[in-house]
Protein backbone atom coordinates (compact mmCIF):
# COMPACT_ATOMS: atom_id res chain seq x y z
CA UNK A 1 0.00 0.00 0.00
CA UNK A 2 2.78 2.34 0.88
CA UNK A 3 4.37 1.61 -2.49
CA UNK A 4 1.09 2.18 -4.33
CA UNK A 5 0.52 5.40 -2.41
CA UNK A 6 3.99 6.60 -3.25
CA UNK A 7 3.39 5.93 -6.93
CA UNK A 8 0.09 7.75 -6.84
CA UNK A 9 1.70 10.73 -5.14
CA UNK A 10 4.40 11.01 -7.81
CA UNK A 11 2.27 10.31 -10.89
CA UNK A 12 2.28 13.26 -13.27
CA UNK A 13 -0.71 15.56 -13.39
CA UNK A 14 -1.72 15.84 -17.07
CA UNK A 15 -3.48 19.14 -16.48
CA UNK A 16 -0.46 20.67 -14.75
CA UNK A 17 1.85 19.39 -17.48
CA UNK A 18 -0.36 20.93 -20.17
CA UNK A 19 -0.41 24.23 -18.32
CA UNK A 20 3.39 24.28 -18.08
CA UNK A 21 3.70 23.59 -21.81
CA UNK A 22 1.35 26.45 -22.63
CA UNK A 23 3.20 28.87 -20.39
CA UNK A 24 6.49 27.79 -21.99
CA UNK A 25 5.08 28.46 -25.46
CA UNK A 26 3.81 31.85 -24.30
CA UNK A 27 7.28 32.80 -23.04
CA UNK A 28 8.87 31.76 -26.34
CA UNK A 29 6.34 33.86 -28.23
CA UNK A 30 6.93 36.89 -25.98
CA UNK A 31 10.69 36.57 -26.50
CA UNK A 32 10.41 36.09 -30.27
CA UNK A 33 11.80 38.51 -32.83
CA UNK A 34 8.27 39.36 -33.95
CA UNK A 35 7.04 40.49 -30.53
CA UNK A 36 9.93 41.31 -28.17
CA UNK A 37 10.37 44.80 -29.67
CA UNK A 38 6.67 45.69 -29.33
CA UNK A 39 5.99 46.45 -25.63
CA UNK A 40 2.28 47.13 -26.20
CA UNK A 41 1.74 43.79 -27.90
CA UNK A 42 3.80 41.97 -25.27
CA UNK A 43 1.80 43.49 -22.42
CA UNK A 44 -1.53 42.77 -24.13
CA UNK A 45 -0.65 39.16 -24.98
CA UNK A 46 0.85 38.42 -21.55
CA UNK A 47 -2.26 39.74 -19.81
CA UNK A 48 -4.90 37.89 -21.83
CA UNK A 49 -2.91 34.63 -21.74
CA UNK A 50 -2.24 34.81 -17.99
CA UNK A 51 -5.92 35.56 -17.38
CA UNK A 52 -7.00 32.63 -19.55
CA UNK A 53 -4.50 30.16 -18.09
CA UNK A 54 -5.38 31.08 -14.52
CA UNK A 55 -9.13 30.86 -15.11
CA UNK A 56 -10.11 29.15 -18.40
CA UNK A 57 -13.78 29.95 -17.84
CA UNK A 58 -13.21 33.68 -17.39
CA UNK A 59 -14.50 36.09 -20.01
CA UNK A 60 -11.98 38.70 -21.10
CA UNK A 61 -13.60 42.01 -21.97
CA UNK A 62 -12.22 44.98 -23.91
CA UNK A 63 -12.99 47.43 -21.10
CA UNK A 64 -11.02 45.41 -18.55
CA UNK A 65 -8.02 45.07 -20.87
CA UNK A 66 -8.03 48.81 -21.50
CA UNK A 67 -7.91 49.48 -17.75
CA UNK A 68 -5.42 46.80 -16.71
CA UNK A 69 -3.01 46.92 -19.66
CA UNK A 70 -3.26 50.45 -21.07
CA UNK A 71 -4.12 52.42 -17.94
CA UNK A 72 -7.49 53.67 -19.14
CA UNK A 73 -10.16 54.85 -16.70
CA UNK A 74 -12.69 52.25 -15.59
CA UNK A 75 -15.49 54.00 -17.48
CA UNK A 76 -13.60 54.98 -20.63
CA UNK A 77 -15.54 54.87 -23.90
CA UNK A 78 -14.35 51.91 -26.00
CA UNK A 79 -16.28 53.22 -28.99
CA UNK A 80 -14.01 56.27 -29.09
CA UNK A 81 -10.75 54.80 -27.77
CA UNK A 82 -10.00 51.64 -29.75
CA UNK A 83 -6.53 50.92 -28.37
CA UNK A 84 -7.51 47.37 -27.37
CA UNK A 85 -8.97 46.48 -30.77
CA UNK A 86 -6.00 47.92 -32.64
CA UNK A 87 -3.50 46.07 -30.43
CA UNK A 88 -5.45 42.82 -30.71
CA UNK A 89 -5.36 43.08 -34.50
CA UNK A 90 -1.60 43.71 -34.45
CA UNK A 91 -1.12 40.76 -32.07
CA UNK A 92 -3.00 38.36 -34.35
CA UNK A 93 -0.71 39.29 -37.23
CA UNK A 94 2.41 38.87 -35.10
CA UNK A 95 1.25 35.45 -33.90
CA UNK A 96 0.64 34.33 -37.48
CA UNK A 97 4.12 35.50 -38.43
CA UNK A 98 5.74 33.70 -35.48
CA UNK A 99 4.05 30.32 -36.01
CA UNK A 100 4.79 30.38 -39.74
CA UNK A 101 8.49 31.22 -39.32
CA UNK A 102 10.41 31.19 -36.04
CA UNK A 103 7.81 28.98 -34.34
CA UNK A 104 7.07 26.70 -37.29
CA UNK A 105 8.15 23.64 -35.26
CA UNK A 106 5.97 24.43 -32.24
CA UNK A 107 3.59 21.50 -31.56
CA UNK A 108 0.96 23.86 -30.13
CA UNK A 109 -0.25 27.06 -31.76
CA UNK A 110 -1.41 30.13 -29.82
CA UNK A 111 -4.20 32.16 -31.42
CA UNK A 112 -6.62 34.93 -30.56
CA UNK A 113 -9.75 34.36 -32.65
CA UNK A 114 -11.17 37.39 -34.39
CA UNK A 115 -13.98 39.07 -32.53
CA UNK A 116 -12.79 38.00 -29.08
CA UNK A 117 -9.85 38.46 -26.70
CA UNK A 118 -9.67 35.01 -25.09
CA UNK A 119 -6.63 33.16 -26.50
CA UNK A 120 -6.71 29.50 -27.47
CA UNK A 121 -3.95 26.90 -27.59
CA UNK A 122 -4.46 24.18 -30.19
CA UNK A 123 -2.49 21.23 -31.47
CA UNK A 124 -0.77 22.08 -34.75
CA UNK A 125 -1.77 18.78 -36.39
CA UNK A 126 -5.42 19.49 -35.62
CA UNK A 127 -5.36 22.80 -37.45
CA UNK A 128 -8.30 23.41 -39.70
CA UNK A 129 -8.29 26.31 -42.13
CA UNK A 130 -10.97 28.74 -41.17
CA UNK A 131 -13.12 30.18 -43.88
CA UNK A 132 -12.51 33.75 -44.84
CA UNK A 133 -15.17 36.12 -43.59
CA UNK A 134 -17.75 36.82 -46.30
CA UNK A 135 -17.23 39.99 -48.23
CA UNK A 136 -20.15 42.39 -48.39
CA UNK A 137 -21.94 42.20 -51.72
CA UNK A 138 -24.48 44.95 -51.31
CA UNK A 139 -24.06 48.65 -50.93
CA UNK A 140 -21.12 50.84 -51.77
CA UNK A 141 -18.79 52.79 -49.54
CA UNK A 142 -18.94 56.55 -49.83
CA UNK A 143 -16.35 58.01 -52.18
CA UNK A 144 -13.19 58.83 -50.18
CA UNK A 145 -12.12 62.43 -49.91
CA UNK A 146 -9.19 63.79 -51.94
CA UNK A 147 -7.08 63.96 -48.77
CA UNK A 148 -7.65 60.28 -48.04
CA UNK A 149 -6.88 59.30 -51.64
CA UNK A 150 -3.65 61.31 -51.58
CA UNK A 151 -2.51 59.73 -48.31
CA UNK A 152 -3.51 56.28 -49.56
CA UNK A 153 -1.47 56.71 -52.74
CA UNK A 154 1.54 57.86 -50.69
CA UNK A 155 1.23 54.89 -48.36
CA UNK A 156 1.03 52.41 -51.24
CA UNK A 157 4.18 53.89 -52.77
CA UNK A 158 6.01 53.76 -49.45
CA UNK A 159 4.92 50.15 -48.91
CA UNK A 160 6.45 49.22 -52.28
CA UNK A 161 9.66 51.00 -51.27
CA UNK A 162 9.78 49.05 -47.99
CA UNK A 163 9.35 45.73 -49.82
CA UNK A 164 12.10 46.66 -52.26
CA UNK A 165 14.34 47.51 -49.32
CA UNK A 166 13.95 44.08 -47.76
CA UNK A 167 14.71 42.26 -51.00
CA UNK A 168 17.68 44.45 -51.84
CA UNK A 169 19.29 44.28 -48.41
CA UNK A 170 18.87 40.51 -48.29
CA UNK A 171 20.53 39.89 -51.66
CA UNK A 172 23.19 42.61 -51.74
CA UNK A 173 24.39 43.18 -48.18
CA UNK A 174 27.69 41.33 -48.70
CA UNK A 175 28.84 43.42 -51.66
CA UNK A 176 31.89 45.74 -51.58
CA UNK A 177 33.70 43.77 -48.87
CA UNK A 178 36.97 45.59 -49.26
CA UNK A 179 35.72 49.19 -49.40
CA UNK A 180 36.37 49.97 -45.72
CA UNK A 181 39.83 48.41 -45.82
CA UNK A 182 40.79 50.65 -48.74
CA UNK A 183 39.21 53.80 -47.27
CA UNK A 184 40.95 55.14 -44.13
CA UNK A 185 38.41 57.90 -43.40
CA UNK A 186 35.44 55.56 -43.77
CA UNK A 187 37.17 53.01 -41.57
CA UNK A 188 37.92 55.67 -38.93
CA UNK A 189 34.19 56.20 -38.47
CA UNK A 190 32.49 52.92 -39.33
CA UNK A 191 34.90 50.64 -37.48
CA UNK A 192 33.35 52.09 -34.31
CA UNK A 193 29.79 51.33 -35.44
CA UNK A 194 30.27 48.00 -37.23
CA UNK A 195 32.42 45.91 -34.92
CA UNK A 196 32.94 42.14 -35.34
CA UNK A 197 30.38 40.24 -33.31
CA UNK A 198 28.48 43.38 -32.29
CA UNK A 199 24.94 44.32 -33.28
CA UNK A 200 24.11 47.50 -35.16
CA UNK A 201 20.54 48.76 -35.55
CA UNK A 202 19.72 51.04 -38.49
CA UNK A 203 16.50 52.84 -37.53
CA UNK A 204 14.73 54.12 -40.65
CA UNK A 205 12.18 56.92 -40.66
CA UNK A 206 8.49 56.33 -40.04
CA UNK A 207 6.92 57.93 -43.09
CA UNK A 208 3.38 57.34 -41.87
CA UNK A 209 4.23 59.52 -38.86
CA UNK A 210 5.63 62.36 -40.95
CA UNK A 211 2.55 62.21 -43.19
CA UNK A 212 0.24 62.83 -40.25
CA UNK A 213 2.31 65.26 -38.20
CA UNK A 214 0.83 68.06 -40.28
CA UNK A 215 -2.69 66.96 -39.31
CA UNK A 216 -1.97 67.13 -35.59
CA UNK A 217 -2.00 70.24 -33.37
CA UNK A 218 1.58 69.71 -32.18
CA UNK A 219 4.62 67.59 -32.90
CA UNK A 220 4.40 64.23 -31.15
CA UNK A 221 6.79 63.50 -28.30
CA UNK A 222 8.47 60.11 -28.08
CA UNK A 223 6.06 58.81 -25.36
CA UNK A 224 3.08 59.91 -27.47
CA UNK A 225 4.55 58.33 -30.58
CA UNK A 226 4.82 54.95 -28.84
CA UNK A 227 1.03 55.03 -28.32
CA UNK A 228 -0.49 55.23 -31.83
CA UNK A 229 -4.02 55.69 -30.51
CA UNK A 230 -2.99 59.20 -29.41
CA UNK A 231 -2.46 60.12 -33.05
CA UNK A 232 -6.23 60.08 -33.53
CA UNK A 233 -7.14 62.54 -30.79
CA UNK A 234 -6.53 65.76 -32.71
CA UNK A 235 -9.56 67.91 -33.55
CA UNK A 236 -8.67 67.83 -37.24
CA UNK A 237 -9.01 64.03 -37.20
CA UNK A 238 -12.02 63.58 -34.92
CA UNK A 239 -14.06 65.86 -37.17
CA UNK A 240 -13.35 63.69 -40.21
CA UNK A 241 -14.34 60.03 -39.58
CA UNK A 242 -12.97 58.80 -42.93
CA UNK A 243 -9.59 60.41 -42.36
CA UNK A 244 -9.54 59.14 -38.77
CA UNK A 245 -10.20 55.58 -39.96
CA UNK A 246 -7.39 55.89 -42.49
CA UNK A 247 -4.99 57.14 -39.80
CA UNK A 248 -5.92 54.14 -37.68
CA UNK A 249 -5.10 51.69 -40.47
CA UNK A 250 -1.89 53.45 -41.41
CA UNK A 251 -0.70 53.54 -37.79
CA UNK A 252 -0.56 49.74 -37.95
CA UNK A 253 1.77 49.71 -40.97
CA UNK A 254 5.52 50.14 -41.27
CA UNK A 255 6.30 52.62 -44.04
CA UNK A 256 9.60 54.32 -44.79
CA UNK A 257 11.28 56.53 -47.39
CA UNK A 258 13.48 55.80 -50.36
CA UNK A 259 16.25 57.91 -48.78
CA UNK A 260 16.26 55.70 -45.69
CA UNK A 261 16.34 52.57 -47.83
CA UNK A 262 19.31 53.86 -49.83
CA UNK A 263 21.29 54.78 -46.71
CA UNK A 264 20.51 51.46 -45.01
CA UNK A 265 21.65 49.61 -48.12
CA UNK A 266 25.00 51.44 -48.20
CA UNK A 267 25.59 50.70 -44.51
CA UNK A 268 24.69 47.04 -45.01
CA UNK A 269 27.36 46.81 -47.70
CA UNK A 270 29.97 47.99 -45.18
CA UNK A 271 28.75 45.43 -42.64
CA UNK A 272 29.64 42.56 -44.96
CA UNK A 273 33.38 43.16 -44.50
CA UNK A 274 33.25 43.67 -40.73
CA UNK A 275 31.17 40.60 -39.81
CA UNK A 276 28.94 42.85 -37.72
CA UNK A 277 25.32 41.83 -37.25
CA UNK A 278 23.11 44.50 -38.75
CA UNK A 279 19.35 44.93 -38.47
CA UNK A 280 17.16 47.44 -40.27
CA UNK A 281 14.13 48.40 -38.18
CA UNK A 282 11.45 51.05 -38.36
CA UNK A 283 11.24 53.69 -35.66
CA UNK A 284 7.97 52.08 -34.49
CA UNK A 285 9.67 48.73 -33.78
CA UNK A 286 12.70 50.18 -32.04
CA UNK A 287 13.00 50.34 -28.23
CA UNK A 288 15.13 52.06 -25.64
CA UNK A 289 16.89 48.84 -24.61
CA UNK A 290 18.66 48.86 -27.97
CA UNK A 291 19.80 52.45 -27.38
CA UNK A 292 21.52 51.12 -24.27
CA UNK A 293 23.07 47.91 -25.59
CA UNK A 294 23.71 48.21 -29.34
CA UNK A 295 25.37 50.42 -31.90
CA UNK A 296 22.64 52.51 -33.52
CA UNK A 297 22.24 54.58 -36.69
CA UNK A 298 19.25 56.94 -36.43
CA UNK A 299 17.88 58.30 -39.71
CA UNK A 300 15.64 61.35 -40.06
CA UNK A 301 14.57 64.32 -37.96
CA UNK A 302 12.32 64.12 -34.91
CA UNK A 303 9.28 64.65 -37.17
CA UNK A 304 9.79 61.19 -38.70
CA UNK A 305 11.99 59.51 -36.06
CA UNK A 306 11.25 60.68 -32.49
CA UNK A 307 14.13 58.58 -31.08
CA UNK A 308 16.38 61.47 -32.09
CA UNK A 309 14.98 63.37 -29.10
CA UNK A 310 16.96 61.13 -26.72
CA UNK A 311 20.27 62.57 -27.94
CA UNK A 312 19.29 66.18 -28.73
CA UNK A 313 20.12 67.49 -25.26
CA UNK A 314 23.78 66.52 -25.77
CA UNK A 315 24.10 68.50 -29.00
CA UNK A 316 24.62 72.13 -29.91
CA UNK A 317 22.47 72.12 -33.05
CA UNK A 318 18.78 71.31 -32.54
CA UNK A 319 16.23 70.64 -35.26
CA UNK A 320 13.01 72.64 -35.29
CA UNK A 321 10.00 73.19 -37.52
CA UNK A 322 7.95 76.38 -37.78
CA UNK A 323 4.35 75.25 -38.27
CA UNK A 324 3.15 78.72 -39.22
CA UNK A 325 5.73 79.57 -41.87
CA UNK A 326 6.20 75.89 -42.85
CA UNK A 327 10.01 75.79 -42.82
CA UNK A 328 12.55 73.62 -41.01
CA UNK A 329 15.63 74.98 -39.28
CA UNK A 330 18.52 74.17 -36.95
CA UNK A 331 19.02 76.25 -33.83
CA UNK A 332 22.64 77.10 -33.00
CA UNK A 333 22.58 77.13 -29.18
CA UNK A 334 26.04 78.59 -28.70
CA UNK A 335 27.06 80.44 -31.88
CA UNK A 336 30.74 81.03 -32.45
CA UNK A 337 32.03 84.23 -34.07
CA UNK A 338 30.65 84.46 -37.59
CA UNK A 339 28.01 81.76 -37.08
CA UNK A 340 24.27 82.54 -37.32
CA UNK A 341 21.91 81.64 -34.48
CA UNK A 342 19.53 79.87 -36.84
CA UNK A 343 20.23 77.88 -40.00
CA UNK A 344 16.98 78.05 -41.96
CA UNK A 345 16.03 75.90 -44.94
CA UNK A 346 14.25 77.34 -47.95
CA UNK A 347 13.52 76.46 -51.56
CA UNK A 348 17.22 76.76 -52.45
CA UNK A 349 19.08 75.56 -49.34
CA UNK A 350 19.00 72.36 -47.28
CA UNK A 351 20.76 71.42 -44.04
CA UNK A 352 21.62 68.14 -42.36
CA UNK A 353 23.06 67.41 -38.92
CA UNK A 354 25.43 64.48 -38.39
CA UNK A 355 26.14 63.50 -34.78
CA UNK A 356 28.44 60.74 -33.52
CA UNK A 357 28.24 60.00 -29.79
CA UNK A 358 28.14 57.11 -27.30
CA UNK A 359 24.98 55.14 -26.68
CA UNK A 360 23.02 55.57 -23.46
CA UNK A 361 25.26 53.24 -21.43
CA UNK A 362 28.53 53.97 -23.31
CA UNK A 363 28.75 50.31 -24.39
CA UNK A 364 28.38 51.23 -28.05
CA UNK A 365 27.97 54.23 -30.32
CA UNK A 366 25.22 56.20 -32.05
CA UNK A 367 25.33 57.93 -35.42
CA UNK A 368 22.41 60.31 -36.02
CA UNK A 369 21.72 61.57 -39.55
CA UNK A 370 19.11 64.28 -39.18
CA UNK A 371 18.11 66.06 -42.38
CA UNK A 372 15.82 69.07 -42.40
CA UNK A 373 13.72 67.13 -44.91
CA UNK A 374 13.79 63.76 -46.69
CA UNK A 375 16.33 64.98 -49.25
CA UNK A 376 18.56 66.26 -46.44
CA UNK A 377 18.64 62.90 -44.66
CA UNK A 378 19.40 61.10 -47.90
CA UNK A 379 22.21 63.55 -48.66
CA UNK A 380 23.60 63.10 -45.15
CA UNK A 381 23.58 59.34 -45.67
CA UNK A 382 25.62 59.78 -48.83
CA UNK A 383 28.05 62.07 -46.99
CA UNK A 384 28.90 59.62 -44.18
CA UNK A 385 29.33 56.71 -46.61
CA UNK A 386 31.72 58.59 -48.92
CA UNK A 387 35.49 58.51 -48.41
CA UNK A 388 35.91 61.88 -50.11
CA UNK A 389 33.31 63.54 -47.90
CA UNK A 390 34.74 62.15 -44.66
CA UNK A 391 38.25 63.27 -45.66
CA UNK A 392 36.75 66.74 -46.17
CA UNK A 393 35.15 66.50 -42.70
CA UNK A 394 38.46 65.48 -41.11
CA UNK A 395 40.09 68.56 -42.62
CA UNK A 396 37.24 70.90 -41.63
CA UNK A 397 37.10 69.62 -38.04
CA UNK A 398 40.90 69.34 -37.72
CA UNK A 399 40.61 65.63 -36.92
CA UNK A 400 43.85 63.66 -37.13
CA UNK A 401 43.54 61.38 -40.13
CA UNK A 402 45.50 58.52 -38.58
CA UNK A 403 43.09 58.25 -35.63
CA UNK A 404 39.50 57.14 -35.23
CA UNK A 405 36.84 59.84 -35.35
CA UNK A 406 36.19 61.43 -31.94
CA UNK A 407 32.63 62.11 -30.86
CA UNK A 408 31.41 65.07 -32.87
CA UNK A 409 28.51 66.86 -34.49
CA UNK A 410 28.60 68.71 -37.78
CA UNK A 411 26.07 70.81 -39.66
CA UNK A 412 26.10 70.30 -43.42
CA UNK A 413 24.74 72.64 -46.07
CA UNK A 414 23.65 71.96 -49.62
CA UNK A 415 21.88 73.76 -52.43
CA UNK A 416 18.70 72.21 -53.81
CA UNK A 417 18.19 71.36 -57.45
CA UNK A 418 14.84 70.02 -58.67
CA UNK A 419 13.91 68.59 -55.28
CA UNK A 420 17.25 66.96 -54.48
CA UNK A 421 20.47 68.08 -52.84
CA UNK A 422 23.57 68.68 -54.95
CA UNK A 423 26.15 67.61 -52.33
CA UNK A 424 26.75 68.73 -48.74
CA UNK A 425 29.67 70.69 -47.33
CA UNK A 426 30.44 71.27 -43.61
CA UNK A 427 29.55 74.71 -42.25
CA UNK A 428 29.83 74.21 -38.46
CA UNK A 429 31.64 71.59 -36.36
CA UNK A 430 31.71 70.71 -32.65
CA UNK A 431 33.41 68.03 -30.60
CA UNK A 432 30.97 66.25 -28.28
CA UNK A 433 32.00 65.56 -24.72
CA UNK A 434 30.45 62.25 -23.54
Amino acid sequence: MATDGHRMHNSPDPQASSLEKRRAILQRVLSSHQIEKSPRIRDFLAYVCDRSLEDPSAEIHEQRIGCRVFGRDADYDTAVDNVVRVTASQTRKKLEQYFSSEGSAEPIILEIPRGQYTPIFRERNLAVDTAKPPQPTTGQSPAPSRTVLTLAASSILLAIVAIWACVTLWTERKASHSELDASPALNALWSQLLRPGSRTEVVVVDSSLSLFQELLPHQLTLPEYLQPDIWMRGDSLSSNPKLQAFVQRTAQRRLTSLGSVTTAFRIAQFAGSTQARISVVTARDFNIRQMKSDNVVLLGSSIANPWISLVEDHLNFRFGFDRVSRFAYFENRKPRPGEPQVYRTDSDVSYCQIAFLPNLTRTGNILAICGAEVEGTEGGGEFVTSETSLVQLQSFGKVKTEERFPYFEVLLKSSKLEGSTSGFIPVAFRLVQP
